[in-house]
């Protein structure tokens, strides 16, 4: 999708009367909209590092686990943690150990023992060297491969399984389940000291969050009717990152064709015009 230009962008704000464009995803963490599902999972998360090891968050996709993961690693103790955010972009053992080391800032290595070792020395010995617990944050893990399960694991094995020196935190759809329950992931599955999954949004938090954006863009409280609400946290499920382009999308429509306000009518109207939205539960 084309990002609107500044010209554009100052057409939508004008056409509302609003400061800035509602529903996009620039916030800052601590700007978003903090909902009770989401206030429990960075709870948890803040807790879990207290126990440290690995943890597991999953949830459908859209249901705002990375933006959970950013609010945890922007609440964090940065005097006792720090924080390694690793891209999971490979399916081969020796892809992810280079990208491993190129996250915690590893000079090149071009075998994959050699590259492992360097990655767990790192990781055993930051705590002793700059006194912060490491994290190592996977998201986006659902295309988790069992030997790349299997070198997360060995990673962790040193010193006799003393103490964690370092923790993993691994987020992912729900279908990554399907790869942890398998058998020869259970040295993994075993570890996992924390485990949890994120829910979609109920009507009362979909309103709450539209009605907590459109106070951020000081816009209309009204700008969206209530059954037009209604019918959006139908048609998502209630996961936030369809509820932002629904919105958006009535809000560039309602400006081309100069309604003042999104009721449910244009709703269902954007739904039957859009193909990207044929997928969708209609109401």
């Amino acid at each position: 999708m084309k990002t609107p230009s500044i010209f554009e962008k100052s057409l939508l704000c004008s056409y509302f009367g609003i400061i800035s464009i509602p529903f996009v995803r620039t916030s800052a963490p601590s700007a978003v909209y903090d909902s009770a599902a989401q206030r429990e999972l960075i709870q948890g998360l803040l807790l879990w590092c207290e126990v440290m090891g690995f943890a597991l968050i999953t949830g459908a996709s859209g249901v705002g686990k990375s933006l959970c993961i950013r609010r945890f690693a922007a609440d964090i103790d940065e005097s006792r943690f720090a924080v390694f955010r690793v891209p999971y972009l490979t399916s081969t053992v020796y892809g992810f150990l280079r990208l491993l080391n190129r996250a915690l800032g590893l000079d090149f290595r071009q075998h994959t023992t050699d590259l492992f070792h360097a990655a767990q020395q790192f990781l055993v010995t930051y705590k002793s060297e700059t006194g912060k617990h490491p994290i190592l944050i996977i998201d986006d893990a659902e295309g988790l491969m069992p030997p790349i399960a299997d070198v997360l694991c060995r990673l962790s094995i040193y010193d006799g399984d003393a103490e964690d020196r370092f923790s993993i935190l691994i987020s992912g759809i729900e279908n990554l389940l399907e790869v942890l329950l398998l058998h020869i992931i259970e040295p993994l599955r075993s570890r996992f000291s924390y485990v949890h999954s994120l829910k979609p949004f109920g009507l009362e938090d979909t309103q709450n969050y539209m009605a907590h954006h459109l106070q951020m863009a000081a816009a209309p409280p009204d700008l969206f009717t209530e059954d037009a609400v209604r019918l959006i946290f139908q048609t998502s499920l209630g996961k936030p990152r369809i509820i932002n382009q629904l919105a958006i999308s009535a809000l560039i429509n309602a400006t081309i064709k100069r309604h003042p306000k999104i009721d449910a009518v244009q709703i269902r109207s954007l739904l039957a015009a859009n193909p990207l939205f044929k997928s969708f539960q209609e109401f």
